[in-house]
């Protein structure tokens, strides 16, 4: 992070610190909602197309709130131009994008369903007009997007339109002929199977996401660790032992090309493997009772290894979730009801009906 950053950031901490004091999400939306008409004098609907439409206060930005000023109106200006669809409008996309998904970790996934969805809309358009030597980039970036919303979709109860918008992704990122993209819209679609509670489709898909030997490793870490779940609840524990070490070395090969992942593998952050294993170990906990603990102590680990901001972001919330279970599994019904509290907060914090259904059903 360059000085300059570095400065801003440690800027809007203090300011976001002081009385009154504000939490992430508020300071992101008023900064989003100084900097429409201050710094763009323009409206955010008419700077991506969106019509008219009025939108709830508590709709968020495409922005975290993180950027330097500079950057942002660059970013949004080079959007305000995609009619022209050129190069530098897709790399603008796609940092607009990168901007989105950590947004989602900070207030969860509902409020960006609107925004993202009419953004998405304004990209197929562009993609039906795209020709040349623009149309891949674009395109690519287009997949992203779509994969992007059918996890927003899956993760707030509508798994159907989840897979649609994967079906669609999956056509894009084929287009595209980037590797890396199917093998985690095929994963993705392995996690909604898990969501469902789909073992064959868990196992299947997240084998296909691993079947391409030209892959950055960490996709194969993660389909490997999701392959390895899938065996856990079809009782195979030797097959989900291999499974997970498979994960662990592709994870650690990840971390040694860090430089080279693609940007939807932020999330592969410390802990984030053992939050896999300990995943995996609370389903063989169901019938070899001993598993339970190793699975208390690797989820606790991963949780406390996460970065602050992910600690904090919905998809930590299942990984308490499962530890909750674990408690019960092991005849801890205390220790589930603690986690119950924690979740119910974290659930009102980002206003996540299924982290409240999850909290409901620990208690």
């Amino acid at each position: 992070m360059s000085t300059d950053r570095q400065a801003l950031g440690a800027r809007l901490r203090a300011a976001r610190e002081a009385d009154p004091y504000w939490s992430r999400e508020q300071m992101a939306r008023l900064l989003r909602a100084a900097a429409d008409p201050r710094v763009l004098e323009t409206t955010e609907e008419e700077l991506f197309g969106l019509g008219h439409a009025s939108a709830p206060p508590s709709r968020p930005s495409c922005f975290s709130g993180e950027l330097p000023p500079d950057e942002e109106e660059r970013l949004i200006l080079a959007v305000q131009r995609a009619v022209r669809a050129d190069l530098s409008v897709v790399e603008s996309l796609a940092t607009v994008l990168a901007a989105q998904r950590r947004t989602e970790d900070a207030i969860g996934s509902a409020p960006l369903l609107e925004p993202v969805g009419a953004q998405l809309n304004a990209l197929q358009a562009l993609v039906l007009d795209a020709r040349g030597k623009v149309r891949l980039p674009l395109v690519n970036v287009a997949a992203q997007w779509a994969q992007f919303y059918g996890w927003l979709k899956a993760n707030t109860g509508h798994p159907d339109e989840g897979q649609a918008w994967l079906d669609r992704a999956l056509e894009w990122a084929t287009e595209a002929d980037d590797r890396n993209l199917i093998s985690e819209v095929l994963s993705f679609k392995g996690h909604i199977a898990w969501m469902a509670g789909h073992v064959g489709p868990v196992i299947g898909l997240s084998a296909a996401a691993q079947r391409d030997r030209g892959l950055f490793p960490g996709q194969y870490a993660m389909s490997a660790a999701q392959e390895a779940r899938g065996h856990a609840m079809a009782g195979d524990a030797a097959q989900a032992e291999r499974k997970l070490d498979k994960a662990d070395e592709q994870a650690a090969a990840a971390r040694e090309r860090a430089a080279e992942a693609p940007p939807w593998l932020y999330y592969h952050s410390p802990g984030f493997f053992e939050l896999q294993r300990g995943l995996t170990y609370r389903y063989l906990g169901r019938r070899h009772k001993p598993y339970n603990r190793r699975a208390i102590e690797a989820i606790t680990s991963g949780l406390a290894r996460l970065p602050e901001e992910m600690r904090r972001s919905e998809w930590a919330g299942e990984f308490i979730y499962q530890l909750g279970r674990t408690h019960l599994q092991n005849g801890d019904r205390d220790q589930a009801a603690a986690l119950a509290d924690d979740l119910t907060e974290m659930a009102e914090r980002l206003r996540s009906d299924r982290l409240a259904r999850q909290a409901h059903a620990l208690r």
